[in-house]
């Protein structure tokens, strides 16, 4: 019996199988950054990282906040990450 595969597994899929979204990833884990803090740390352009980061949000593994100033910071969102890995368990299982 094929399955089809829910689209938010394979938006989450998708952005944790790129290289920069993960550094990404792991940069926000030690707290939220601008785009420009990151392409800095990354030693990438502001559009490049603005681009893989729209694909972490669209997959619900960072979320943003707006400063006082009006900057994007961006933190990871552990609840993408919880609901990646359960739905991806329940594919797997057959549930």
């Amino acid at each position: 019996l094929f399955r089809s595969i829910p689209e938010s597994l394979l938006r989450g899929l998708k952005a944790l199988a790129d290289p920069t979204r993960l550094r990404i990833l792991r940069y926000l884990a030690d707290g939220p950054q601008t785009p420009t803090q990151l392409a800095r740390i990354l030693r990438l352009r502001a559009p490049t990282v603005i681009h893989h980061l729209m694909a972490l949000r669209m997959a619900g593994l960072v979320q943003v906040t707006l400063s006082s100033q009006g900057d994007r910071h961006y933190a990871t969102r552990l609840e993408g990450f919880y609901t990646t890995q359960d739905q991806l368990e329940k594919f797997v299982n057959g549930e």
